[in-house]
């Protein structure tokens, strides 16, 4: 039986058959919703119709003849199970089902070109292995990377409100970089009221960005932001941990300046 909203679910511990849903999660064998930790799928509500639809196709070929086993987790508030989970591929493997070599859910979706890797809160050291199965499929361009709409220009106002509400994956340059005593704001376009901004805390900024950086060295960089765009004014990103940001061009430059005012 489900847990309750906002319960923790054991999962079954069962290898189960899983098949594509446009709300952005797996359909179990066994009846359940899972939301895969770790990657986002994109949905029905996508920005473009030709992600969700190259999305499914990735998320097929990557699900054909294996074995979804979710681990345990948490159901959302739209009664899905949130959770990490293995994939058990015994046609590819050549081994019986209860000697199955599990490999992580969401790295192999990753690879298939499915979706976003997403940063969580407990990855597990997770993260590399996923950001670099999505660097893979982005090279490829499998799936949803075969589609320019995949990744969104932070420079441009409007691509980026029409994405309120959904995970995204941004990138532009900075223009403007600054803050206040609780937040560091990234600006990718000239009117800071209504174009894009990416948002930290400030004391989280040394975790996210490193040490050998400083607010005002990111002006000019060339930058990839992800998680979910909201409205405050313009569009806007609130990164809260490490993969959400990564630095393009112009980073080491900054890093180097940032070394040398140090020694």
């Amino acid at each position: 039986m489900p847990a309750a909203q906002g319960g923790v679910d054991e999962g079954s511990g069962a290898n189960l058959r899983a098949t594509w849903s446009d709300a952005g999660a797996l359909v179990l064998s066994d009846g359940r919703r899972l939301v895969p930790e770790g990657i986002a799928l994109p949905s029905r509500l996508a920005s473009d119709a030709a992600l969700p639809r190259a999305a499914e196709r990735a998320v097929q070929t990557a699900l054909q003849s294996c074995f979804v086993r979710p681990g345990a987790g948490r159901m959302d508030r739209h009664r899905r199970l949130s959770a990490a989970g293995g994939l058990a591929c015994p046609a590819r493997q050549d081994l019986a089902e209860e000697d199955l070599a599990e490999e992580d859910l969401a790295t192999a979706l990753l690879r298939a070109g499915a979706g976003y890797a997403q940063p969580a809160a407990q990855e597990g050291g997770c993260l590399a292995q996923r950001l670099a199965a999505e660097t893979e499929a982005r090279s490829a361009r499998r799936g949803i990377w075969a589609e320019p709409s995949a990744v969104a220009p932070a420079a441009d106002e409007e691509a980026m409100a029409i994405r309120a509400g959904l995970f995204t994956v941004a990138e532009g340059r900075v223009l403007a970089a600054g803050g206040t005593r609780e937040r560091i704001f990234l600006n990718f376009g000239s009117s800071w009221r209504q174009d894009f901004t990416a948002m930290m805390a400030r004391e989280d900024f040394a975790t996210i960005m490193g040490d050998s950086l400083e607010p005002a060295m990111l002006r000019g960089t060339v930058v990839r932001v992800r998680g979910v765009v909201r409205a405050e004014g313009g569009p806007a990103m609130m990164l809260q941990r490490p993969g959400e940001i990564a630095l393009l061009a112009g980073a080491q430059a900054g890093t180097k300046r940032a070394k040398r005012g140090g020694e």
